[in-house]
């Protein structure tokens, strides 16, 4: 590591340059590469028409997330010692609103009627301890940042009689039950029960107060002297999703009606990564419920997509777009996925069979754009055998009317702004973000003021 205001040298590069041994190493590579001509033709044949409804089939309202992070030191002699900030954004959009935004007349857009529009957006901020900040007082960073998980969970982020509490839909997730067997603390193995009425409890051996939201496992990747950036984009991720949850519960118990309605689409994959991962299973579980109910009372089963922009699939995906003709669809099976994406020759046994809950799509409009989009696999859960299960959750008929419906939204969505995105995800990217300059320069003199009390 050089010191502060050093250069490098100039010739640092020729060790690696002169030694053969780097040669060797390159030589003893086997990467995937760019299709042929041949290949790729190969490849975009096994894409299928897209499915196309006239009129096409859309929702009344699409709500829209995206999810940043911002690690600020509290000041530049401790750059190490840092704080967190995420910060989730939703946009709703109301689809008779947003089809009034251009003048019928002159064809132009009316900026009063844009500007509602992203007046629409709401912003669910979060400030968690990060590298070396011990919060209210607890013996450890990790403790201090377990206590910050908690209680910004418990806060109600909704004004008015209605409550958004992420730990009570973190429990209702979980049927209103959630076990911890090994204290995050001491590492005791210990057997702790919580409900809405006990969502915290101490640990019998070390008697350190044990949270309900450790479930999440989100303080293990916290350490007293390292870097935790990785912590904070977990928590990111985790919220993000539950938030997506705690909206579904809320209509499913309230307005049915209002739901079948509605159009939830989240920037990324449909999985949760790291140690919150188990939560994408009570994820699947909530959606395949809340689909049920909805066919038992006449509705369509909810539309709810991730949309990725980013990615190995996304990268696959630029190497085959000028075979492919418009308007194509491929599912991403896991063979496919092996063959042509990751270049792995044995095939999984169920790919994201940890962290995924939606199943992957290759989708090329009829302009010409190409989108990696994700619906929620429609079943309760994996099961036991991870090959029937991967057959399972590429067959379309199990999806019912919910691909042609994404498709469609794809297609009245997809903007020229930026390479193959959607307005209603561009728009919650453009109220989540944190900006370097001035929005991260902003929340430095936030923390560094605040700290300095």
């Amino acid at each position: 590591m050089p010191y502060n205001r050093e250069t490098a040298g100039k010739g640092g590069h020729s060790d690696f340059v002169r030694n053969p041994d780097i040669q060797n190493f390159l030589s003893s590579c086997e990467y995937l590469r760019p299709p042929s001509d041949d290949e790729a033709r190969v490849i975009a044949s096994q894409f299928i028409q897209a499915p196309e409804v006239n009129p096409a089939r859309l929702p009344n309202f699409v709500v829209a997330s995206d999810a940043s992070k911002n690690d600020t030191p509290i000041n530049d002699k401790l750059p190490s010692t840092q704080i967190g900030f995420v910060k989730v954004s939703h946009v709703l959009i109301a689809m008779d609103r947003y089809a009034e935004l251009i003048d019928p007349a002159t064809r132009f857009v009316d900026p009063f009627k844009a500007a509602a529009l992203h007046r629409n957006a709401q912003p669910v901020t979060y400030v968690l301890p990060g590298s070396n900040i011990k919060y209210r007082g607890a013996a450890t960073v990790k403790d201090g940042f377990r206590l910050a998980v908690y209680d910004q969970f418990t806060v109600n982020r909704r004004e008015g009689t209605s409550r958004l509490v992420l730990t009570e839909t973190l429990l209702l997730l979980n049927n209103n039950r959630l076990t911890i067997s090994k204290c995050p603390s001491c590492s005791s193995q210990i057997d702790l029960d919580f409900s809405s009425q006990q969502t915290l409890r101490a640990c019998s051996r070390c008697g350190v107060n044990v949270y309900a939201t450790d479930w999440l496992r989100l303080h293990e990747g916290i350490s007293d002297f390292g870097d935790n950036t990785s912590a904070m984009t977990r928590m990111m991720n985790a919220v993000e999703h539950l938030l997506l949850g705690a909206f579904v519960l809320e209509l499913l118990n309230n307005s049915p009606a209002a739901l079948s309605s509605i159009a939830f689409i989240i920037d990324g994959p449909l999985a949760l990564f790291g140690e919150p991962a188990k939560l994408h299973q009570r994820l699947m579980s909530l959606i395949h419920e809340a689909n049920a109910r909805m066919s038992t009372l006449g509705y369509e089963p909810i539309l709810i997509m991730g949309l990725q922009k980013t990615g190995n699939v996304m990268d696959h995906a630029r190497l085959l777009e000028k075979y492919l003709p418009n308007g194509v669809i491929k599912v991403i099976d896991d063979v496919y996925r092996q063959t042509y994406i990751t270049g792995s020759d044995t095939v999984s046994e169920n790919f994201g069979n940890e962290t995924y809950y939606g199943q992957d799509f290759l989708f090329k409009t009829e302009k010409g754009r190409i989108f990696n989009f994700a619906l929620p696999y429609p079943f309760p859960d994996k099961g036991s055998n991870g090959g029937d299960f991967a057959t399972r959750k590429v067959m379309l008929p199990n999806y019912g009317s919910l691909i042609k419906r994404a498709c469609d939204l794809i297609r009245y969505f997809e903007l020229d702004l930026y390479d193959n995105a959607i307005v209603p995800v561009a728009l919650a990217h453009r109220h989540a973000s944190i900006s370097l300059v001035p929005g991260g320069k902003v929340l430095d003199l936030i923390t560094r003021a605040g700290l300095a009390r």
